[in-house]
């Protein structure tokens, strides 16, 4: 099974993102300068972030004074995630989630972990939506999973943005 320790990654990533110095210099050890420097700048600027795992939410919950992001966590060893898989039951959440982020004016963010792969293991992605306020500028940024000729939604790791580089734009000194 592809999807063993998902909660593994669900913690690596809360970890990252809460500027835990432990988790971001055990991740800094397969980046690039680059890299180790965005993670870096989590010291500086984490989020509040809640697990929130669970069947009918989202793994994360990240909560800063300029962003907000809910967060839904895939692992794999396979770089393409189909979610036709699981009897449609990823397709259903990922519908689920990007309508009730869109009531609010959100998106739905889908974090996704490659295993042993080198450098940056974390891609970023979205589900096309209409976000409002501020928010709008980060989900711009964020490439859009691609879709099945049937509407089905699928995460080509390759084509996300990199975690690092997702960081290094929402920490960037202004």
């Amino acid at each position: 099974m592809d999807f063993l320790n998902g909660s593994i990654y669900e913690r690596e990533l809360a970890g990252i993102l809460s500027g835990n110095e432990t988790v971001i210099s055990k991740a800094s050890r397969r980046l690039d300068e680059a890299g180790k420097s965005a993670l870096a700048s989590m010291l500086k600027k984490p989020f509040f972030v809640t697990r929130s795992a669970g069947s009918l939410g989202a793994d994360l919950i990240a909560l800063r004074h300029d962003f907000s992001m809910i967060i839904e966590v895939k692992s794999s060893v396979n770089d393409t995630l189909m979610f036709t898989e699981s009897s449609g039951q990823r397709q259903d959440q990922a519908t689920r989630l990007r309508d009730l982020c869109q009531r609010a004016g959100l998106f739905v963010i889908y974090a996704f972990r490659l295993k042993s792969v080198s450098g940056d293991p974390w891609r970023i992605f979205t589900i096309p939506a209409k976000p409002e306020g501020r928010i709008r500028h980060l989900y711009e940024i964020i490439p859009n999973m691609g879709e099945t000729k049937n509407g089905n939604f699928v995460m080509k790791w390759n084509e996300g943005i990199p975690l690092t580089r997702l960081l290094d734009y929402m920490n960037q000194e202004i």
